[in-house]
């Protein structure tokens, strides 16, 4: 990694300001007027002055920012500190962190005591599917007479997560395996769960099962046990080999809706109370499982950092991991609609599509 420092430029202003001086600079050296002689040095003075006076230590500034974990394309407020660690105060600093802040205007930031940290609320939001362990800040000011502009990069040591978007998909999918369940515990015609009991709450489960008014009258934390249509184990499958023959490059906004399709599932499914096994085709084949929120929160990362490969051959026992699943849905994210493993299991899968959203 190169040395952070502090870069010097000449901005619009100063430009045009030194391209006067030097015409009048000219116009002095071949007529010998004392007018123009005037005008250059009027002209030339705030340029020095600029110079001399530029803040250029601001590469001795550090910024604490705590692990964010979004959604592409949600926005959110970001707080950071600044803490500026030079001689003397730096004045009139603009802050903005580019990978998130396109569109946003820099923030102005107060008078930097040197050792003295403040607190910086930003607008941010992040376009793209990521996983990140630097954020980079671009700090820059034009103090005092804006002839120069000095700029630093400021690095800091911070995760960003950035899952895939969540996308809406048709109600009747979660029928489809709530329809394939082989357990004989219907009690009610009607579609969706069944209430069955009530018992204590696990503080590792999802609270969204709480029985709040329950809860209220024992005094500790009761959740709701449900029966019925909703399968015990759902299977996913997240293929991102590409078709046979297919070039790179393309196919990325179906990889994009894909993976925002596994997710807003798998979320969908676990809120339900089901456990998911997601079958992950890529480069190395990888089944996750998913039971509780701290392996939804790693199924979720590992999307963030997804990417396609090209089609390969999957060795006889790769699907194994399903084989006990109620009901399978199948995600195409590279495009390969034919695949033989889809083929195979083609009665018994749910093929979720664009069109589906």
């Amino acid at each position: 990694m190169a040395t952070p420092n502090t870069t010097l430029e000449l901005t619009a202003r100063g430009k045009v300001v030194l391209w006067l001086a030097g015409l009048a600079a000219g116009a002095a050296w071949l007529g010998g007027d004392e007018n123009a002689r005037l005008a250059a040095a009027m002209l030339a003075a705030p340029l020095v002055v600029d110079f001399v006076a530029k803040q250029r230590r601001l590469h001795h500034t550090s910024i604490r920012v705590a692990p964010r974990l979004t959604q592409a394309g949600a926005p959110f407020r970001e707080r950071i500190t600044v803490e500026h660690h030079g001689r003397r105060p730096l004045r009139h600093c603009l802050l903005q962190e580019p990978r998130l802040m396109r569109g946003e205007p820099p923030v102005l930031l107060p008078t930097l005591e040197p050792f003295t940290g403040h607190a910086v609320e930003l607008r941010e939001r992040s376009q793209v599917r990521s996983h990140v362990l630097e954020r980079v800040f671009l700090l820059e000011t034009l103090w005092p007479l804006g002839m120069f502009a000095t700029r630093s990069v400021v690095s800091a040591a911070a995760e960003l997560i950035t899952e895939p978007a969540r996308v809406r998909l048709r109600a009747d999918l979660l029928d489809a395996a709530a329809d394939a369940d082989a357990a004989l515990r219907q009690r009610s015609p009607l579609p969706g769960a069944e209430f069955y009991a009530l018992r204590e709450h696990d503080m590792g489960e999802d609270a969204r099962g709480v029985h709040a008014l329950r809860s209220a009258a024992v005094g500790t934390l009761v959740r709701r046990v449900h029966r019925g249509r909703t399968p015990t184990v759902a299977g996913v499958v997240l293929d991102l080999r590409r078709a046979p023959g297919a070039p790179r490059g393309r196919g990325l906004r179906r990889c994009e809706w894909g993976l925002s399709a596994c997710a807003s599932l798998v979320e969908a499914l676990h809120g339900h109370e089901v456990e998911v096994r997601v079958l992950l085709l890529d480069a190395t084949p990888e089944s996750i499982e998913v039971r509780r929120p701290a392996q939804l929160a790693a199924l979720m990362t590992t999307l963030s950092e997804a990417n396609l490969v090209d089609f390969h051959s999957l060795g006889d026992d790769a699907m194994e991991a399903l084989d006990d699943s109620a009901h399978c849905y199948w995600i195409a994210a590279g495009g390969n609609l034919r695949a033989p493993e889809l083929q195979a299991r083609s009665p018994g899968v749910t093929l979720l599509e664009e069109d589906d959203a």
